[in-house]
């Protein structure tokens, strides 16, 4: 392929330079970037389908030219598109007339609530029996703990939910799995009983995503995007396979595109190279054990050899679905039973899931930009220094610790820490009050997480406050500290 021709590739492989892929400009089929000599033979042999050769008796230079302005056109036609899907998903924009319909629904609702008590020994049961008749999803939930004396002005709300979604993902309940994906998410677990029981906490979990959006909680739990995708109906493709198996998605991919290059230069034997491979139509999926279960993709499969790899694909992605619709099938109907549906499907999986579940990373600068102070701390005071100098040497699940002590959620909210709210959509912002510091007595951080605000004693030296600081952000710290 020519310099010329590569040039005009150039655009399509900027763009995709980021996700290491490269997008043919005719068909959109996607290449490793380390595959480009496969790639351009693709390229050449797609774009030159799109004329008749021996109709037009192109010579090899006049086919190149022809080619070339294929490509330009297609190319072109690409970015633009891009630039208009871009425009179209303003996710700021779709938010705000989200929420404008979720306060004009609880606009009549500002003084009328639900009140749940909750034990804690029994935290999943009690909470699906005290939700599971609410009439009005509008109305605001305050937490009251057995045994517990304090009074929920949104923090005890934000711990019911982080607590809640940590004990469905336990391993006690099993309903989830973590992903073997680059990123750590959580699927449903795929050897789930099709059961009533089951079913229930896929309905409840649906409750409580809804519920969540509604009072800007952001959930702890991460969701695995084929979750996101399923309950929006997004189409499933081939791609999404890197969200449940890495390993497997980026083995099927590199034999795609070696598959795809031997069928360009050898045509003819296309099948045998496939059928050599010795693949056949079953999946082996883990149990929490590590224990292999196989299952056949079709009737006999497990005696029948892949010839065509894009046709196994299929049927793997077909076998994935139809694991997960029907628990998925519960949660999207629990969730869009009280939610504006047509607001909520103006956003792809991607916006659904930076809404529910938050910023995954936890920016110190940025925490310490939104922070206020209470006299006489102020940003240049020497407990206030230490303390970020501290944060800035914590590892993230530290952080996201010390975030859960001092608001009740372990991640921050879409719009950063510049958004941190109360569970009536109000901001309240990270505050530092001052602590007199006693000698006599160990001196504790103490956390208000309905108010996003912590007492800081005032410690004589780093040492005690990095002591301090490590007793809450090494464990996860229920309730509002240590009074």
């Amino acid at each position: 392929m020519g310099n010329e021709l590569k040039d005009l590739l150039d655009p399509t492989r900027k763009r995709m330079k980021e996700l290491d892929k490269i997008l043919c400009p005719f068909c959109k089929m996607e290449f490793s970037s380390s595959y480009a000599d496969i790639f351009n033979v693709h390229t050449r042999k797609c774009g030159l389908s799109k004329i008749n050769i021996k109709e037009c008796n192109l010579s090899p230079s006049s086919q190149d030219i022809v080619l070339n302005d294929l490509i330009f056109q297609n190319t072109n036609e690409y970015l633009k598109n891009q630039k208009n899907n871009n425009n179209n998903s303003n996710i700021n924009t779709k938010l705000s007339e989200l929420k404008k319909k979720i306060s004009e629904k609880k606009k009549n609702l500002e003084y009328d609530y639900y009140t749940l008590r909750i034990n804690r020994q029994s935290l999943i049961e009690d909470a699906m029996n005290k939700t599971k008749n609410l009439l009005d999803i509008y109305k605001d939930w305050k937490i009251d703990f057995v045994g517990e004396v304090c009074y929920d002005a949104g923090g005890l709300l934000r711990e019911f939910f982080t607590n809640l979604f940590s004990t469905l993902e336990n391993e006690k309940l099993r309903l989830f799995i973590q992903s073997e994906s680059n990123d750590i998410s959580y699927i449903l677990n795929p050897l789930l009983m099709h059961n009533e029981e089951n079913f229930k906490y896929c309905t409840f979990i649906g409750l409580l995503m809804a519920k969540a959006l509604i009072q800007n909680i952001t959930i702890n739990i991460c969701f695995n995007k084929l979750i996101y995708k399923m309950i929006l109906q997004e189409k499933i493709t081939f791609n999404d396979l890197v969200f449940i198996d890495g390993p497997l998605y980026s083995s099927l991919k590199n034999l795609k595109e070696n598959i795809e290059y031997n069928k360009i230069m050898n045509p003819g034997n296309y099948n045998n190279i496939v059928k050599e491979l010795g693949i056949f139509y079953t999946v082996e999926i883990k149990d929490v054990t590590d224990h292999l279960h196989s299952f056949e993709l079709i009737k006999n499969g497990r005696n029948i050899s892949v010839e065509n790899i894009d046709d196994y694909i299929e049927q793997r992605i077909n076998f994935l679905i139809g694991i997960y619709e029907p628990f998925i099938k519960r949660i999207r109907q629990s969730f869009f039973s009280s939610l504006p549906e047509d607001k909520i499907k103006c956003f792809n999986s991607n916006e659904l899931e930076l809404i529910l579940n938050g910023r995954p990373f936890i920016d110190v600068e940025e925490w310490k930009s939104n922070t206020i102070y209470k006299a006489p701390y102020k940003e240049n005071h020497r407990v206030i220094r230490w303390f970020w100098e501290i944060l800035n040497q914590l590892p993230q699940k530290e952080l996201s610790n010390l975030l859960l002590f001092a608001t009740g959620a372990t991640r921050v909210p879409l719009g950063g820490f510049a958004e941190l709210q109360s569970n009536r959509g109000m901001i309240s912002p990270f505050t530092i009050e001052f602590l007199q510091y006693n000698k006599s007595i160990k001196n504790y951080i103490i956390a208000h997480t309905c108010f996003n605000r912590i007492d800081l004693p005032c410690y004589p030296n780093k040492q005690e406050l990095e002591e301090a600081i490590h007793f809450v952000s090494e464990k996860e710290m229920w309730g509002f500290g240590i009074e």
